[in-house]
């Protein structure tokens, strides 16, 4: 106790310089240090330090720091609160809205091949799985993951062709804040 009791003499007002400089107010920085003191109390420090100045120093730093990063995240958790994220029927409807893209879009998918097309309809159209339109279809499982890969490939090229993927884009980063 008598310990901690010289120390709080000894290096208080460095210690609420070091606050300061770190950004902090004269009164909040005196309030850290005597929580630092509180806590330094609750250790049950010893004897045994031999250059108590730079112990308390350092230690106090690194209450710092741990303070700051305490508020960063306090921070980033209300920025994170505070975004918003568009629900799925939101990006539905604004892209149902767009004409142009729309007509850009049906442009590209008419243009892939028949096969590709049909089961492009049945996974994203109709909301069939992949065992259902094997099962409808004949195909093997490999043949319906190769064409729905195929035919995303060829529309992502279509699209891109006629620079439609940035005005897609757009849209969705419309919902951005």
């Amino acid at each position: 106790m008598l310990l901690i009791d010289s120390w709080y003499i000894d290096f208080k007002a460095k210690l609420q310089a070091i606050a300061c400089h770190f950004g902090y107010a004269a009164q909040e920085a005196e309030d850290i240090v005597h929580q630092f003191f509180l806590d330094l109390l609750q250790k049950q420090l010893t004897d045994e330090i031999k250059n108590p100045e730079a112990y308390v120093v350092t230690a106090f730093k690194r209450k710092l720091i741990d303070l700051h990063r305490t508020q960063q995240r306090k921070g980033n958790l209300q920025a994170i609160e505070s975004f918003h994220i568009p629900s799925t029927q939101e990006i539905i409807e604004k892209l149902e809205t767009d004409e142009a893209l729309i007509q850009h879009i049906a442009a590209a998918y008419k243009k892939l091949p028949a096969r590709l097309r049909r089961v492009i309809y049945m996974k994203y159209y109709q909301g069939y799985s992949t065992e259902k339109i094997v099962e409808l279809t004949g195909f093997t499982h490999q043949t319906v993951y190769n064409n729905l890969s195929k035919g995303i490939q060829q529309l992502r090229q279509n699209l891109q062709k006629d620079n439609i993927l940035a005005k897609l884009a757009s849209v969705l980063l419309s919902f951005v804040p």
